[in-house]
């Protein structure tokens, strides 16, 4: 998620892709900001921004992941005959009445609007990278019961959500020092 410190509230429309056990839908959110100028901008923005996943942002791709399975039991054990994850990506990207910007302003919004989309994307690839591993990880595994087999996995799927936005948090660090230096930003005096 692309935080205040570093960006910008972010949402994209409905779309889908499949990979490797692992489907995504994007249903996408717009978070309106107004401003003629970098300065005027860049304070709606900050004086408007909305919780993401780790505090205030200007942008932000959150995930929920859900578990398809399918078991079979042979020799007292039951084990995974399929099992899918399907991850809903809620997308919230600034969007702006560029034809209100100065001439000075459009190319500089447009730049940072860029540099929240590719960073928002970068999240997705994240979340679908953490469920393709889990999905080739946990196919092997079996429980005495089918029951238990499926409280074992959506366990499984809990914990791979949270150490996979772990696993984000030093890019994120890194992206709030990059968007300081972003045209946008310096215009306005941040």
């Amino acid at each position: 998620m692309l935080r205040l410190a570093c960006a910008s509230a972010m949402a994209l429309g409905l779309c889908a892709a499949a990979s490797g056990g692992v489907t995504t839908s994007i249903d996408q959110h717009d978070f309106d900001v107004f401003g003629r100028t970098a300065r005027e901008i860049v304070n709606y923005m900050n004086d408007h921004a909305f919780e993401g996943d780790s505090g205030r942002a200007y942008a932000n791709m959150r995930p929920n992941y859900s578990l398809s399975l399918t078991t079979h039991e042979a020799g007292g054990m039951c084990r995974v005959a399929s099992l899918d994850v399907s991850i809903e990506l809620r997308l919230t990207l600034p969007v702006a009445d560029v034809g209100q910007m100065t001439p000075r302003t459009r190319p500089l919004w447009n730049s940072f609007l860029s540099f929240a989309r590719t960073h928002e994307y970068h999240h997705r690839a994240t979340y679908v990278g953490c469920a393709q591993n889990f999905v080739a990880r946990e196919r092997a595994t079996s429980a005495p019961s089918c029951w238990e087999l499926s409280a074992k996995l959506n366990g499984a799927l809990q914990q791979m959500s949270r150490a996979c936005e772990a696993e984000e948090q030093p890019y994120e660090r890194s992206q709030a020092r990059t968007m300081r230096t972003l045209g946008l930003f310096r215009a306005a005096g941040y």
